[in-house]
């Protein structure tokens, strides 16, 4: 055994997120780590890390651990430089810089600054601080969220090879499929494990559901049968006490004669009432145990003219884009129209964000030539991977009314509602202390309280729960507008109904068809896309 635990428990402010945590992880282990935002899936590896300590309970470990935590965006507003984050970590920069080159094949500039560095191109860092940290359990906190497709790759190979075990928070089922043979599972409070993938995790998830309903159906079957024995034990035991009371009047039979027959009927039916009312208590404490919990999931409402046809939205011929003078993407030629499904893939740092601000007609992000055509009143929701629109010192209420300035309180209050954002406390904290997840679905909140005609998302899924994200790609299903994707989580991507791939290599944008019919083949099919054009 590298890690044992034992009646872990874990406090915050006086209220315990989780308690009872028995569970060990052993030399090989590769374990997928899911559950919904907020469960204390990151607490629990800090715990295992040695990083925090138990309000209750035991670690036993005698492994060498090493933690690679989530990104935090307060590092994207950051002056500090690529060298002094590394040896912040407490490594070597020559040694960082080696594995970097040598695993994903990039050269990060030692004096580069953190908020010029994207997303991927961090995560990929952080990666290389873990592997020459050399250790025996490996705790990832969502690697996969900014990894590109060639990335995702690499720490797949990473991962099969590692000689170690290793625990991974991902919500991406697809790379949970290639790398895990367990699964843990965080739910209120409670983790439970689960032999096999994640395709087999939710198999076993669907058949603990449909027992669920099916003893569920059968306790309310028995509920209702005792609930009537007791309507007929009532209606009895109001007959015996008219009994009771009429012999206790009868004149013919002694007082001590009356006094026993009235008695007898008060604790006949007094006795039988709380049988009955304990059985019938008995089974709706078994019903209530039985009942699915109905969680309040996001509601998305993409608001859209029902008018519009297949019409272009935007139009590009002969484009070019670049930043400062280096060239990104040239010979553009695309068309967008109503009803679209794109997804832009390519390399970290390749231009994929550039060109969707680009025809998002961001202010100050590149500069373009060549001939670009856009619909009269076209309406383009633009949501970024560092959720820039959010401003920190605003409140959630104040933010989506400063980004859509003509709508109502009621409306208002109502799209952060769809949006999981209900309780007052919730509405009026700051921005600057929402979690990823959160500030995904404000953002998303912001952007979608207005009908639009082309949604772009970059990056969408990196701080989504699988639950969240279900729904999200349920509601973008119905979108009849055209929808553009940056996103490297081939199950989202095949959720959405993605028609088509924009590849960028070698500083051409390329056209291809991507739409097999199985989940997995998609994957596949990404991969393949990927090493066959970069």
């Amino acid at each position: 055994m590298f890690v044992t635990t034992k009646n872990l428990i874990y406090e915050v402010s006086g209220k315990k997120l989780f308690e009872g945590i028995n569970t060990s992880i052993s030399i090989g282990d590769r374990i997928g780590f899911v559950g919904r935002n907020g469960t204390g899936k990151s607490t629990l590896l800090k715990l295992l890390a040695g990083l925090l300590k138990p309000s209750g309970g035991g670690i036993q470990s005698n492994s060498t651990s090493y933690y690679l935590p989530q990104i935090d965006f307060s590092i994207f507003q950051s002056d500090r430089t690529v060298k002094e984050y590394v040896l912040q970590c407490g490594e070597s920069w020559p040694l960082v810089r080696a594995t970097l080159h040598r695993r994903f094949k990039i050269n990060l500039p030692p004096t580069q600054a953190l908020k010029t560095v994207s997303g991927g191109e961090f995560m990929k860092l952080q990666l290389s601080v873990a592997q020459t940290k050399n250790p025996s359990l490996l705790l990832l906190d969502e690697p996969t969220n900014h990894l590109d497709v060639e990335g995702l790759e690499v720490l797949k190979s990473f991962l099969n090879s590692f000689s170690g075990a290793y625990v991974i928070v991902s919500h991406d089922p697809f790379f949970l499929d290639m790398v895990v043979d367990r699964i843990w599972e965080f739910d209120s409070g409670t983790l439970r494990e689960y032999g096999g993938n994640y395709s087999y995790y939710e198999k076993q998830k669907e058949i603990e559901r449909l027992a669920r309903e099916r003893d569920y159906e059968a306790a309310k079957k028995e509920l209702k049968k005792v609930k009537r024995s007791l309507q007929t034990e009532q209606k009895r035991a109001a007959r015996s006490r008219r009994e009771g009371r009429k012999q206790a009047y009868d004149r013919s039979m002694s007082p001590i004669e009356r006094g026993y027959f009235k008695n007898r009927a008060s604790r006949t039916a007094g006795r039988q009432r709380a049988k009955f009312e304990e059985m019938t208590q008995k089974r709706e404490e078994k019903v209530s145990a039985l009942k699915e919990k109905r969680r309040r999931k996001v509601y998305v409402m993409l608001e859209h003219d029902l008018s519009e046809g297949r019409r272009f939205l935007v139009k590009i011929e002969n484009g070019a884009i670049r930043i400062e003078n280096r060239l990104l993407i040239e010979k553009i030629h695309l068309a967008i129209y109503y009803g679209d499904r794109l997804v832009i893939v390519g390399k970290n740092g390749s231009g994929k964000s550039t060109i969707v601000k680009t025809i998002a007609e961001e202010e100050g992000v590149a500069n373009t030539s060549g001939k670009m055509e856009r619909a009269d009143r076209l309406s383009v929701a633009y949501v970024d991977q560092k959720y820039n629109i959010i401003n920190p010192d605003l409140t959630l209420y104040e933010n989506i009314t400063r980004f859509n300035p003509s709508l109502s309180h009621e409306y208002i209050r109502q799209q952060l509602g769809r949006f999981l954002f209900f309780e007052e406390n919730d509405i009026h904290k700051k921005a600057d202390v929402l979690s990823g997840g959160e500030a995904a679905r404000l953002t998303l909140a912001m952007v979608t309280a207005k009908p639009i005609d082309l949604l772009i998302l970059d990056e969408p899924t990196n701080n989504l729960d699988i639950e969240t994200l279900d729904v999200i790609a349920e509601a973008l299903v119905d979108f009849p507008g055209a929808l553009i994707v940056i996103s490297h989580n081939t199950y989202f991507l095949n959720r959405v109904g993605i028609e088509k791939s924009l590849i960028i290599s070698d500083k051409k944008l390329k056209e291809m068809m991507s739409s097999p019919a199985e989940p997995n083949e998609f994957y596949k099919e990404m991969v393949r896309i990927i090493k066959t054009n970069i």
